[in-house]
């Protein structure tokens, strides 16, 4: 029967798994508690999540979701760091290795894809979250501002739709009197 503190840290690694976005897995040991409670901050303040996890059962969470290839990194301590914007993940978690040399980066989790430590490092050139969605959003209005700006300012395109939206007009009344006029004939 299952230890009840492990269905437990079973249930949080799950809801880990299904929340974020990126999970990079790091190597904490010989850090102080200082040094761990300095980390702590500042992943705090990034919003990005920071748990120590045993290593069976991080395992036996990504078999359930079909992630294949985290054994290698699944050695010695594991604490796993969550969030869905990879680029600060990554930037803190790096920035933080390079200033203590007992922390290490292990590898890491995107979407359902294992990454190593340099896909790791290649993250952090990625842009944030919100650059990306204001670029999407950029990418989607540009177009229509512009159709709009033609259309307002009287181009030679609104006399074509105008046109062409008359012709349709007319089009619909023909077809409508030809109707009527089938109706008539019918019931006459």
């Amino acid at each position: 029967m299952p230890n009840q503190a492990n269905v437990q840290q079973t249930e949080q690694i799950r809801d880990i798994f299904e929340s974020a976005d990126v999970i990079l897995l790091t190597d904490f040991q010989g850090l102080t508690v200082a040094e761990m409670n300095d980390l702590r901050n500042q992943l705090r303040e990034a919003n990005i999540r920071y748990k120590v996890c045993k290593n069976t059962l991080v395992h036996v969470v990504a078999q359930e979701r079909g992630i294949e290839g985290l054994i290698p990194y699944l050695k010695g301590n594991t604490a796993l760091a969550t969030s869905n914007d990879p680029a600060a993940s990554s930037k803190i978690l790096l920035g933080f290795q390079n200033e203590h040399e007992n922390f290490k980066i292990k590898g890491g989790i995107l979407g359902k894809q294992v990454i190593d430590a340099a896909g790791v490092e290649a993250l952090q050139d990625m842009p944030s979250r919100e650059v990306m969605i204001a670029r999407a959003v950029g990418c989607i209005s540009a177009p229509l501002t512009g159709l709009a700006r033609v259309l307002h300012q009287g181009s030679p395109v609104t006399g074509m739709v105008n046109v062409l939206s008359g012709t349709i007009r007319q089009v619909t009344s023909v077809l409508t009197q030809v109707a009527e006029q089938k109706k008539e004939a019918e019931n006459a």
